[in-house]
């Protein structure tokens, strides 16, 4: 699994350009096609933190830990084959097309939108 740091908070949604996310510089992080996934990617950094104090917290249940270690996984960098609890397999197999999907749109160069 590879070890991807992201950086914490003060990402925010361009008020200018409401589908574009900016650092605390006003650097482009990234440009989305909705203002809802950019007000996601906007909050990740922030997100993942909450994930990370609560990775190795034994008071969170199973179920819930096995969802947290998914999404960490992927933050990390790890998209291999993932498993649920959930036990329908064609649900999280359209959610991950879903996800990658996502990612795909992201790493599209901004001279192909």
């Amino acid at each position: 699994m590879a070890n991807i740091e992201v950086a914490s908070g003060m990402w925010r949604v361009d008020p200018q350009n409401r589908c574009r996310i900016v650092n605390r510089l006003g650097q482009t992080v990234a440009i989305v096609e909705s203002q809802a996934d950019a007000g996601l990617i906007a909050c990740a950094p922030d997100m993942c933190e909450v994930l990370k104090s609560i990775e190795n917290d034994n008071t969170v249940p199973k179920d819930l830990w096995e969802e947290i270690q998914m999404v960490l996984r992927r933050v990390r960098g790890d998209f291999g084959l993932i498993f649920s609890h959930c036990r329908i397999p064609k649900l999280r197999q359209m959610r991950n097309q879903e996800w990658l999907s996502f990612i795909e749109r992201l790493w599209r160069p901004a001279s192909g939108r």
